[in-house]
C-alpha cells in the first residue's frame, strides 16, 4: 500500500450539505464598540495582564 493513494472503503458519497443562509443584523453601538451588521470581530478579555505573559496573566 503506498502511502499518497487513497483506499476505496465501499461506502456510499453523500450529497453536500447547503450552506444555510445568514440573516442580515443591525449594527449597535455598546459604548464605544460596535457590534452586529458589518461591524469587525470584537474580543474582551478579563485579564488585566497582558496576554503574551503567559505566566503572569495564570
Amino acid at each position: 500500500m503506498s502511502a499518497g493513494k487513497p483506499v476505496a472503503l465501499g461506502l456510499p458519497e453523500l450529497p453536500a450539505r447547503p450552506i444555510a443562509v445568514r440573516r442580515t443584523s443591525r449594527r449597535i453601538q455598546v459604548g464605544t464598540v460596535a457590534v452586529g451588521g458589518d461591524a469587525p470581530v470584537s474580543v474582551q478579555s478579563m485579564t488585566t495582564t497582558r496576554t503574551s505573559d503567559i505566566g503572569a496573566t495564570l
